[in-house]
């Protein structure tokens, strides 16, 4: 789903933004423009300053940019600029796209991918505008999917959600909400693994599975009971 017009190239009428001016204090020259990877999808461009800046293929047709024009440096840093927030925008949109992120998540990615603060902070403003970006959803899809395949206690799943960013009033909502019986879920993960320690003993199997679920975030209160639960059923089908 396209996230409106943030990644279109925008066509402008070249008397309206010709790159070329009349030669002056500010003014540079482009010296070459050298495309970019396989693909061609971005050029570098030389300046007769000796600064070299990247811009976009469709940035640089958009603004009709060639070998000897002569540009006023202030305005192709502004164009530098919006094309490193639209670089930043599709670099965090293709992120999300494989699964739900938090803002930490994405800020994270696009720091690896070398967006400056700027960048990053106009990709997240704008993919929170679109809908793409909610902590709060990515919270309650952790502790869904944790729920689903990898069931852990309340303190796990706030530890874990804290490491991703998400703030602690949205943490307590989405728990008190979302967080499920904690002693079913702990009975769910601890009947997995206690049919790998099926020969221990008593001592043994409290040990390794109270261990286990206590790993895993749950209470004392629910490994006790639990563990307690599982041995006893296990002593009724022996």
């Amino acid at each position: 789903m396209p996230p409106g017009d943030d990644l279109a190239p925008k066509p402008v009428a070249r008397d309206e933004v010709s790159p070329v001016c009349e030669q002056g204090a500010d003014a540079v020259t482009i010296t070459a423009l050298r495309p970019r990877g396989a693909k061609g999808t971005s050029f570098t461009v030389e300046l007769s300053n000796g600064e070299s800046l990247r811009l976009r293929a469709d940035t640089v047709a958009s603004r009709g940019l060639n070998v000897g024009d002569a540009v006023v440096a202030t305005d192709i840093h502004v164009w530098q600029r919006d094309d490193s927030n639209r670089r930043a925008l599709e670099a965090g949109l293709n992120f999300i796209s494989y699964r739900p992120r938090s803002s930490k998540e994405v800020d994270a990615h696009l720091r690896r991918k070398s967006f400056d603060k700027a960048a990053r902070d106009h990709a997240i403003h704008r993919l929170r505008q679109l809908g793409y970006l909610d902590d709060a959803a990515f919270a309650r899809f952790w502790v869904e999917s944790r729920e689903t395949h990898r069931p852990k206690g309340q303190r796990a799943l706030a530890w874990e959600l804290r490491q991703k960013g998400i703030a602690d009033a949205i943490i307590e909502e989405v728990l008190a909400r979302y967080g499920g019986d904690e002693t079913a879920l702990a009975r769910t993960a601890a009947r997995k693994r206690a049919a790998t320690i099926a020969t221990a003993d008593y001592d043994q199997f409290r040990r390794k599975l109270g261990t286990f679920l206590a790993r895993r975030g749950f209470s004392y209160e629910v490994v006790e009971q639990v563990v307690d639960e599982l041995w006893t059923e296990r002593e009724t089908v022996d």
